[in-house]
């Protein structure tokens, strides 16, 4: 994964997948010209969301919130070094 651009093809898939494996509950979805992203804070059940314009754009953001959010998971710890 390169910074921002993340493209929607079997990286983002794998990007997915490793966010399940590592039991972080989110997502993403698109209306209306827009993609949104969310994701479970494990420290109370609210979903934080957000929208974007881009779906690189919401995946960036769904790598950060669960890196902030689950620090300590194999997500973070692998997707922290890509990013670094």
């Amino acid at each position: 994964m390169s910074g921002t651009d993340l493209e929607p093809t079997d990286e983002l898939a794998g990007f997915l997948e490793d966010l399940c494996a590592s039991g972080i509950s989110g997502g993403i979805s698109w209306s209306d010209r827009a993609w949104q992203a969310q994701i479970v804070d494990p420290a109370s059940p609210l979903l934080t969301e957000a929208v974007f314009r881009s779906l690189g754009e919401a995946a960036e953001w769904l790598r950060a919130r669960a890196i902030e959010l689950h620090p300590d998971s194999e997500f973070a710890n692998e997707y922290r070094q890509r990013a670094g």
